[in-house]
């Protein structure tokens, strides 16, 4: 499982097929509502998933990807300050 902290909204890839991406939000002031994009597409996108605020509980982006995709962040409306830890590369 690869994990970063920093630079949440930095481009990433994927390496082994069918893994999940994961995003726990450590600290915001305001609800947020996060999603992965194909890096260079944002038209190959995922749903927006919800983290209110104070919420530190790790919410799945997305599953099954490819080994080979890249992909980044995206904060749905205006971006706050806000910090958290990205997990990928998980499998199930």
């Amino acid at each position: 499982m690869r994990t970063a902290s920093a630079d949440l909204l930095a481009v990433r890839t994927i390496t082994v097929d069918g893994s999940d991406v994961y995003l726990r939000v450590t600290s915001s002031p305001v609800d947020l509502e996060i999603r992965w994009y194909r890096d260079g597409d944002r038209r190959l996108a995922g749903s927006p998933v919800l983290f209110p605020a104070g919420d530190r509980s790790r919410r799945c982006l997305g599953s099954n990807f490819r080994a080979g995709t890249t992909f980044s962040l995206d904060v749905v409306g205006s971006a706050q300050d806000w910090c958290g830890v990205v997990d990928w590369n998980v499998h199930g």
